[in-house]
This record gives structure tokens, C-alpha cells and sequence, in this order.
């Protein structure tokens, strides 16, 4: 049997998402712990501390990276600053798992590459969707032409607010607020793992009406060699829905409520539609978390056990995200 090397996590931040990304996940792995904490306001450290049975709360971030008793670090920090303490983490001599989006500009990510490049640590962009199995059964079928050419694919990714996102990062285009930059970096992620992030041509569109002039709904095209074209729409003014339909020669794949294993161990179904009959069929994955399943592969680069996903990729990502967003802010 694999013999797995015990780690400990340190966690820079304590957001409200940290329970169901991090605290609930990580009792079913043995040899992961949530040793320490620390946040701007400590007394949510200490009743998360006091809640999930984590041992030490930090006085300080600071305090944190330096201390011996911490082997890796997931970051939770406002967006605006995951490139300032990914860089000191990766400078203390700490692993990183860093919330989505891993930074703001691409020239955030560049710095961060560099730093990488010069420690002897991994940085994982925690963009939870890319480890589940439904992503490589949707590549295979295009690779292996199973239902003809790709012509086209479309996805939307949306969600109304329970309530106002007045004061929310969101609502603060410097803390990478609006939709696409919220909700973009999950069709972003599925294009680069199923065609790739090498588009002739790509255009953004948003009236940028919501707070502050964010995007509260955007539009992308990115028109691909040999005809493919792919629609990405986010938005915080549709109903929910998270889905990738794509449209084969021969039949249309939907991806549905691609979002739903972010809350437990849930199966992902694609229904393929046959264009000529209408007949539909599904494969269903088995029941799996995304957040179990990062730390799992996070653990798993720790030991030597699988390779890490590129930095370069989220660095790829976040330039044309970045250039997308430019181009609808031209005007017409």
C-alpha cells in the first residue's frame, strides 16, 4: 500500500467558502490537517478554530508562513491580494493552494511564475472543476471524433444574488469583481482543457450596468481554425445555470449543472442528443467531490505522485481572459 506523507495546512484567510472547500473535505483525509489560521479579523479564526477542531490560531499571516509547524498554505484572502501572499508564501518555503482566480492581471501571474521558478514549492490555482472525470470523457469524445467534427460550443454560467452584492468583491471591478472575471475562469478553463486557448480572433461584449461599472452580464466569442466557434455568456442578472452544450456533427453533448459537485459527492451527467433521430442517452460520472478531489490531487503532486497542472495554464488563462475583457471595454 502507497504510504502517504502526512501534511500539514495553514489557511490565509477565513472566508465564508472555507468550510465547504476546505474544513468539510479535508476530515475524510487522513493524512491532510488544518493545523493553523489566520485572518484580518481573529475572532472568526478563533470560532472557526473552535468549531473544526483547528489547534492554532495565528496572530498574524506573518506569523503563519513562519512557522515550522506549517508545510502548505491555502489561501482565502480577498482576490486583490493572492498575488502579494502567494508570492510570500512560495518566499517562505510553503506549498500553495491559492483560491480561484490565482490573481487580477497577467502581469500578477507573471510575477508569481517567476517567484515558482525560483523556489522549490507548488502553486496550485484552486480552480476545483478541472479535477473530475467528466472534463476527460468530454475531451476523449472530441479527440477521438465519437460524434463527428466540433462546429460549436456554448456555455452560461449565471446565477442571481440572494441578496445585494453591494460591499461584496464582486461589485469592485479592483478585486476582480463583475461576472467574467467571476464566472469566466470556469468556461475559460473547460475551453483550455478541451480546445485549447489558441482562438484566431475573440471579442467581449458587456453594457457594464451593474455597481460601480462591473459586468453583470458578459458575452464572449472566440472563434477558433476550422470554423469552431465557442460562446461563453456569465451573468448575475440570469437564472441559475451552469452548463457546456456542444454541438458535434452528429450530436449535441450538454454538460448539466456542471457546479453541482462543489457541495458534496455528487455524479455529473452529459446528454447526448443524436441530431438525425433526437434520441438521448447520458453518461453519468460517479459520485465525486471537487473539493475532496483537489486536495486529493494536491496531496498527490506533495508526494511525487502525479505531475502538477502548469502555473504556465493559469497564466494562459488569465492573459486572454484580460484581453477578452479589454476588447468590450472598446468602444464601438
Amino acid at each position: 500500500m502507497m504510504q502517504r506523507t502526512n501534511k500539514r495546512i495553514g489557511v490565509l484567510g477565513c472566508a465564508a467558502i472555507l468550510p465547504r472547500v476546505l474544513l468539510e473535505p479535508v476530515k475524510d483525509i487522513p493524512h491532510l490537517h488544518v493545523y493553523g489560521c489566520a485572518n484580518r479579523t481573529r475572532s472568526k479564526a478563533e470560532a472557526y478554530a473552535a468549531q473544526y477542531g483547528i489547534p492554532v490560531v495565528f496572530a498574524s499571516a506573518e506569523a503563519l508562513l513562519a512557522s515550522d509547524e506549517i508545510d502548505c498554505v491555502y489561501i482565502l484572502l480577498s482576490n486583490e491580494l493572492h498575488a502579494e501572499w502567494t508570492i510570500k508564501a512560495i518566499e517562505a518555503g510553503k506549498h500553495v493552494l491559492v483560491e480561484k482566480p490565482l490573481c487580477l492581471t497577467s502581469g500578477e501571474a507573471e510575477r508569481i511564475v517567476a517567484a515558482a521558478g525560483k523556489g522549490r514549492v507548488h502553486v496550485l490555482e484552486a480552480l476545483m472543476v478541472q479535477h473530475h472525470p467528466w472534463q476527460d470523457q468530454v475531451r476523449q469524445w472530441i479527440a477521438d471524433g465519437t460524434y463527428g467534427a466540433l462546429r460549436e460550443i456554448d456555455s452560461r454560467i449565471s446565477f442571481t444574488p440572494k441578496e445585494s452584492f453591494a460591499g461584496n468583491y464582486r461589485s469592485f471591478p479592483e478585486k476582480g469583481g463583475g461576472s467574467f472575471y467571476d464566472l469566466g475562469c470556469y468556461g475559460l478553463q473547460f475551453l483550455q482543457a478541451t480546445v485549447g486557448l489558441d482562438p484566431l480572433s475573440y471579442e467581449g461584449r458587456s453594457a457594464f450596468a451593474g455597481l460601480n461599472g462591473c459586468d453583470w452580464t458578459f458575452d464572449a466569442e472566440l472563434r477558433y481554425a476550422g470554423g469552431l466557434t465557442a460562446r461563453l455568456t456569465t451573468s448575475f442578472e440570469q437564472p441559475y445555470k451552469a452548463s457546456h452544450t456542444l454541438h458535434f456533427a452528429r450530436a449535441d453533448v450538454t454538460v448539466v449543472d456542471f457546479f453541482r459537485a462543489n457541495v458534496g459527492p455528487y455524479a455529473i451527467t452529459l446528454k447526448i442528443e443524436d441530431r438525425a433521430t433526437g434520441a438521448t442517452s447520458k453518461w453519468v460520472s460517479p459520485p465525486q467531490h471537487y473539493y475532496k478531489n483537489q486536495l486529493l490531487f494536491f496531496s498527490d503532486v506533495l508526494d511525487g505522485i502525479r505531475d502538477n497542472v502548469p502555473l504556465a495554464a493559469s497564466l494562459e488563462r488569465i492573459r486572454l481572459q484580460e484581453l477578452i475583457y479589454q476588447s468590450a471595454q472598446q468602444p464601438v
